[in-house]
């Protein structure tokens, strides 16, 4: 009797594995062709003080998500991201993403200015920018992605201040690309440019006193990570730069989209990260040839 009981478990525990596999490849190929992978269900809530899985951040300073776009090329290692052929990496697979608010999209906040009135008039700053429910202005990278294509984004982009407010609010750049600010506006700005992972140390700073100023700054871009832009004189003035560290980081459009396209083949973790909504990951795996979409909500 003791002998039947034991193979009873033993094939209760197989059927469990079994169910338990197949539950993961329904979520990453949904409809068994091979070629689309829908992957259900939200990103992991209150995500902001865990690392992602696989990934060890006890040497570092401080566990937080926000702090994976640092190392996120290399995987565990942090290794510098190493460019290959299209032929050497494959075609790879493609990620379409949608972040969704569930209707804590829409974010509005007035401001109304304290001094230098003479530039800075009282307005209406749409921190989270949102249409058919999508969150516009996050921030979505993949952690782990050692080795793949080259990042063609353009290596100069500009951050332009403008009646007393910073144009883009939240944008990517490639690391060791070249930030170009600009200035519209004649009043005094120290503009600070710290790392937002919790070390909040400065990267770069910038004068500005009068329009026509065009300063640029490679010092806020040199290493990877979430930046900051502060401007010590007018505390309402922000804005946000991801550095990247390979071409895998977007940010979603107003409609909450987002695309990567020739991924290498591999598991990741992506995350998001609004300025309103926080901090989320989830974990997922990509194909050669196979198109992954990501439905998300906060």
């Amino acid at each position: 009797m003791a002998r039947v009981r034991l193979r009873i478990a033993r094939v209760v525990v197989a059927l469990a594995l079994v169910v338990a596999a197949c539950r993961d490849d329904r979520a990453l190929d949904a409809d068994g062709s091979g070629r689309i992978a829908d992957v259900e269900g939200t990103l992991g809530a209150g995500a902001s003080d865990r690392a992602p899985d696989g990934v060890s951040m006890g040497a570092r300073s401080g566990d937080s998500l926000m702090q994976s776009l640092t190392y996120a090329a290399g995987g565990v290692d942090g290794q510098a991201y190493r460019v290959r052929s299209t032929g050497a990496v494959g075609a790879g697979g493609v990620i379409l993403g949608h972040v969704r608010g569930g209707g804590n999209a829409s974010r509005d906040s007035a401001i109304v200015p304290t001094h230098d009135l003479n530039a800075c008039a009282p307005f209406t700053q749409r921190l989270l920018p949102s249409s058919n429910d999508g969150v516009g202005n996050a921030v979505v990278w993949l952690v782990g992605v050692a080795a793949g294509p080259p990042d063609t984004t353009a290596r100069r982009t500009s951050l332009r201040l403008s009646n007393c407010q910073l144009e883009p609010r939240v944008q990517r750049v490639a690391v060791g690309g070249t930030i170009m600010v600009t200035s519209r506006d004649a009043m005094m700005t120290r503009l600070r440019f710290v790392d937002a992972s919790g070390t909040d140390s400065a990267r770069a700073m910038v004068l500005l006193n009068d329009a026509g100023q065009v300063v640029p700054v490679a010092g806020a871009s040199a290493t990877p990570g979430l930046v900051e832009v502060r401007d010590d004189l007018h505390p309402w003035v922000r804005a946000w730069i991801a550095v990247s560290p390979h071409p895998f980081v977007a940010v979603t459009t107003a409609d909450g989209n987002f695309q990567f396209d020739a991924v290498p083949p591999g598991r990741y973790t992506l995350v998001v990260w609004s300025e309103v909504l926080g901090l989320r990951s989830r974990q997922l795996r990509v194909t050669d040839g196979v198109e992954t979409r990501l439905d998300v909500k906060y």
